[in-house]
């Protein structure tokens, strides 16, 4: 029976013309992809090469191995909707080999991968809500992974807080940190495309807490920073405390609660202007108490956040300033944690060329596509999809 005759691909053929879930632009912007390998000798376009590598990530695949096994598994069909080249003496649509599979990826640049593909997923996951983007910043170290100057791959990026799409990454060049690399984070951010007329606020841990990084969040227009601050920076811990001590003694101005796991978690916050604190462009100052209780009411654990923001208060509540500091832990929740767990990145000793970034961008983009779909159970949806390759393609579709 000719593919054209099959249900699933003529299915998403037909959504592809609509404009309306076809998985066209996806291979289209993976494509544009400098290609590393020679002209001569090519049997498989780079799109969909970097295609069959996401359905089989999407899949579960976790190295070049499981790649190509994940890819030899594509159905005939899914492969023609990848773009695959036909073989006519075999008279079937070709697979890439694990060998054009490690080539590709080990050869890609990854920063220009990650700028290609950042940009593809803020264009194709809408805003936050009116005119606010609220973006969590953080890095990751890849502990299996090493360069050829044996340092340790580090990579840095930023991910929505709503929807855990990352929309920007950087690697972190060799001898240095990710505290180095805010400027060449925020300006791939910068250089998306965000309107002019709309409000970003960039969310850190306090390791990136420094004069340095809230210069660079300032420096463009209505860019705003949410800042952790702890005992790596003692002066300004000792000015935020010394700022928010007296306002203990008052009501907490928000109280968030969550009842989760048969407890019940409890974020009270205290906000107030940061006159006096010797920070760039710094506004208000908080102070957050996290409280575990059981259901009886016997409180388990107790924890102080002190944070400083360049938000002026008429843009930042401290209803405000409570869910954004819970949400910025949604970077390693919703990211980190994933890439550990279901793909066990950490335990990846891959090393060859660009290929430990690459992957890394192809797991990014793996679980911005599922957590565009509102996909919460990573881990089950992979298992689902690698039980049928072609499940992959309702994910990858605009």
């Amino acid at each position: 029976m000719p593919f054209s005759h099959y249900p699933a691909a003529q299915s998403n053929r037909d959504c592809a013309a609509a404009g309306e879930c076809g998985i066209s632009s996806l291979v289209e912007m993976l494509a544009s992809v400098t290609d590393p390998r020679k002209p001569r000798g090519r049997q498989h376009g780079i799109g969909f090469v970097l295609a069959v590598t996401v359905v089989a990530v999407l899949a579960g695949a976790r190295t070049y191995s499981e790649i190509a096994r994940r890819a030899a598994d594509i159905s005939q069909e899914t492969l023609r909707e990848l773009g695959a080249a036909w073989d006519w003496h075999g008279n079937r649509y070709r697979r890439p080999s694990k060998t054009v599979i490690r080539n590709v990826l080990t050869g890609i640049d990854g920063d220009e991968m990650d700028r290609i593909t950042g940009r593809w997923l803020y264009e194709n996951s809408g805003k936050d809500g009116g005119s606010e983007w609220e973006i969590a910043v953080d890095g990751k170290v890849m502990r299996g992974a090493w360069t050829a100057e044996n340092d340790k791959v580090t990579l840095f990026s930023a991910m929505r807080h709503r929807d855990g799409v990352t929309i920007a990454q950087v690697g972190v060049p060799d001898g240095t940190d990710e505290t180095t690399q805010a400027a060449a984070l925020l300006k791939s951010v910068g250089s998306l495309g965000i309107p002019a007329g709309d409000d970003v606020l960039v969310t850190f841990d306090a390791a990136h807490t420094s004069r340095e990084t809230a210069r660079e969040v300032k420096k463009r227009p209505r860019f705003d920073y949410l800042m952790n601050v702890k005992g790596n920076r003692p002066w300004l811990l000792e000015s935020v405390f010394a700022k928010m001590a007296p306002e203990t003694r008052k009501p907490p101005a928000d109280i968030m609660r969550e009842r989760s796991r048969g407890q019940v978690r409890q974020w009270s916050c205290w906000i107030t202007d940061a006159g006096g604190i010797d920070f760039p462009g710094a506004s208000q100052a908080a102070l957050i108490l996290r409280e575990i209780f059981e259901v009886s009411g016997q409180r388990v654990s107790k924890e102080i956040a002190l944070m400083v923001t360049s938000r002026p208060p008429e843009k930042m509540t401290a209803a405000d300033m409570n869910r954004n500091t819970r949400n910025h832990w949604g970077i390693e929740n919703k990211n980190h944690y994933i890439r550990d767990t279901v793909y066990r990145e950490d335990h990846n000793q891959t090393w060859t060329g660009n290929g430990p970034h690459v992957l890394a961008i192809t797991r990014n983009l793996a679980i911005s596509l599922m957590r565009r779909k509102g996909v919460k159970a990573i881990k089950e949806t992979t298992e689902w999809i690698a039980a049928d390759r072609a499940r992959a393609l309702q994910y990858m579709t605009t």
